[in-house]
């Protein structure tokens, strides 16, 4: 039985005349409740009708893989078991040649446990309180080469490499419980539901030396422009542990 809900979404309050977040408080906007234009809003049940959603048509879709329990706190079974199964995953699901999986994030906090400046040096996270893109578009390379791991993994140059040389790339998240989702689940938003004129870019208060040039992390905050009913949000109801959502970032 589906299990739509009302839900509170926590947008970003446009303060009009073409002004954009403050890159000052970028932590307290992503991570908080600043600037905060909260919003009752549908969000339907996919369970059961999983199947008609995609990566293609929706920006997401639902996939299974083995039940395996890992132990997530141990970065060489994560690098070496975890993410060779999220790999496979991803050449099934889009029949891509080659996949790089270069990072991972645990959150097992509740909600608003945390201070927006503290998510950065925990292992375990809260859930992120506001709709988000992890980078514009326009940062999304310097984003992917910002989270490769300096060693253990893929080199920067070889997926730079990769990025350039490929005639089609794109970055794509994946979302997997450990144990029965009880409270706190992931919530999707159909793509085609939002205009381009709701993304946000929020620029980080820092920038960082990258492969010789400055990069600077530029996140992506949703607004809601226009009426309720024109962004259309989604969840998956009891996710278990052998289900994944899969989703687009780039």
């Amino acid at each position: 039985m589906r299990k739509d809900v009302e839900a509170v979404i926590s947008y970003w309050r446009d303060p009009g005349g073409g002004s954009l977040p403050d890159p000052e408080n970028h932590a307290e906007i992503f991570f908080g409740h600043h600037d905060e234009d909260n919003r009752t809003m549908h969000v339907r049940d996919i369970r059961g009708s999983d199947s008609i959603y995609s990566l293609d048509t929706n920006g997401f879709e639902v996939r299974t893989i083995a039940k395996t329990e890992w132990d997530m706190m141990n970065e060489e079974i994560v690098r070496m078991e975890y993410f060779e199964e999220i790999s496979s995953l991803i050449k099934r699901a889009t029949g891509a040649k080659e996949v790089v999986v270069f990072s991972n994030a645990l959150r097992g906090l509740p909600r608003d446990s945390l201070k927006p400046r503290e998510f950065g040096g925990k292992k375990v996270q809260a859930p992120s309180p506001r709709p988000h893109v992890d980078f514009s578009p326009e940062n999304a390379e310097e984003f992917v080469l910002s989270r490769i791991p300096s060693s253990g993994g893929p080199e920067r140059a070889e997926v730079a490499s990769l990025i350039a040389n490929t005639p089609r790339w794109q970055v794509l998240s994946i979302w997997k419980p450990l144990k029965p989702v009880q409270r706190d689940p992931l919530v999707l938003i159909d793509s085609r539901s939002v205009p381009d004129s709701d993304y946000c870019d929020l620029p980080r208060d820092k920038t960082a030396k990258l492969m010789g040039r400055e990069m600077k992390w530029v996140l992506s905050m949703l607004k809601h422009g226009g009426k309720e009913e024109e962004h259309f949000w989604h969840y998956l109801s009891d996710m278990q542990p052998e289900e994944v959502l899969i989703f687009k970032a780039f």
